[in-house]
């Protein structure tokens, strides 16, 4: 086995066709960091009859005392065979070594458990990664419950297998099937932005962000990302026609005024029927509901123009999976239930273009009912699944020994 340098072409059919490839690991993203003076190299393992086995696009980012060198959802190979990571692992620190590097780190695009929607472990693969990892000198940093800054811990999976554009929505659980029904009767429209539309998209996601207490991605990267993957990513919002929807409820109270008028009449033949007189105060009281309905959305018309957006996501689209990645709701409409509109579109996405995982990313890995964000991606219907964690090998290890301890002490990177 051989580590080198692999060409973009070489690099890319590899990625393209690996079980672990994702969006991190693209020649798009090389070209999105590179706009924040990252530098990334495509780098590999080949085999005696020179095939890629194992490739990774490894970046460099400047330190007090030299570069990390990280592999962000990758190398991409079979973490089972003990000979090939220790070649690929000798081999990124033998280049990091050349270029200045401090500390080399891997956080692997590979699942270490998978849990129910209880919290119950149903699945325990890869066992054997991290005893390999280990013996080729990496320190091991499993992931732990909430939120990290530097890798995925959890996310959460639809497994697309059986699922089809018949069955897909019997699949949802019934909260999800529920929201579905009354966005067709709001009338909500999907629609993909452009790319003058993308600081909108960040006005939106910056709120979500102040208001959920994350750290939202700036306009650059949205703008950065829109232009290198091209149709690999899609940014699609919900949006609602004040107009429509105002007609949509009118119709509906309508029909059911056609209702009351033919119970009244019945009435008149009957007037102590109590059953007709149940059917009509339950009818009445759905009217008052649409013209409860029909007067905000007059009121929001006249604030917000003729439409407003509701929700809308970032949809990175690769062959392994379509990965649900920055999105928002509009907190004022939360009631519409876009984003389960907008979910049930992008998961249409994954059958038509027979994409084998729909891919919810990150959750807590919290199933005490605290992670709202794991409650709606469950509503779908699949598992949550614990990523392996991060690995750690110093490329200088006294100076990055002592880059710890003056981290330590100046809180400082």
């Amino acid at each position: 086995m051989n580590f080198k340098e692999l060409d973009k072409d070489t690099y890319y059919a590899f990625e393209q066709q690996h079980p672990q490839g994702s969006y991190t690991q693209t020649p798009e993203q090389k070209e999105v960091l590179s706009r924040r003076n990252i530098d990334a190299t495509y780098v590999g393992v080949t085999n005696e009859h020179g095939q890629v086995i194992a490739a990774a696009l490894l970046t460099s980012e400047k330190l007090r005392m030299g570069y990390l060198f990280e592999v962000n959802g990758g190398p991409m190979m079979d973490y089972g065979n003990a000979e090939l990571v220790k070649v690929m692992t000798d081999g990124m620190v033998s280049y990091a070594k050349q270029h200045h590097g401090l500390v080399l780190r891997w956080l692997p695009n590979v699942i270490s458990r998978e849990f129910d929607d209880d919290g119950k472990v149903i699945a325990t693969p890869n066992q054997d990664a991290i005893a390999n990892l280990t013996a080729a000198g990496f320190s091991h940093s499993a992931v732990k419950p909430g939120y990290s800054t530097i890798e995925l811990g959890y996310q959460f999976v639809k497994k697309m297998s059986g699922i089809t554009a018949d069955n897909v929505v019997a699949s949802y659980q019934k909260d999800a099937q529920y929201a579905l029904k009354k966005t067709k009767q709001f009338g909500i429209k999907l629609r993909q932005l452009d790319y003058d539309e993308l600081p909108q998209f960040k006005k939106y996601t910056e709120a979500t962000a102040e208001r959920l207490n994350f750290n939202d991605k700036t306009l650059d990267y949205y703008q950065a990302t829109y232009k290198a993957y091209g149709d690999k990513v899609q940014f699609i919002v919900a949006e609602l026609n004040f107009d429509t929807y105002i007609a949509n409820q009118q119709k509906q109270a309508d029909k059911l005024q056609e209702r009351v008028d033919g119970l009244d009449a019945k009435l008149k033949d009957k007037p102590n029927n109590k059953h007709i007189k149940s059917q009509r105060r339950e009818l009445s009281d759905q009217i008052s509901q649409h013209e409860k309905r029909i007067k905000e959305a007059e009121g929001f018309k006249r604030e917000d123009g003729q439409s407003t957006i509701l929700s809308g996501g970032m949809f990175f689209i690769q062959p392994q999976e379509i990965a649900y990645m920055f999105s928002f709701t509009n907190e004022e409409f939360k009631n519409f239930y876009a984003p389960y509109m907008v979910q049930n579109h992008m998961i249409h996405v994954a059958i038509e273009n027979h994409v084998p995982l729909y891919n919810f990313y990150g959750v807590s890995g919290m199933f005490d009912g605290s992670d709202g964000v794991l409650g709606f991606k469950q509503s779908f219907t699949g598992v949550t699944q614990e990523m392996l964690g991060a690995f750690t090998k110093p490329v200088k290890p006294f100076q990055y020994r002592l880059y710890e301890w003056l981290k330590k002490v100046t809180g400082r990177e």
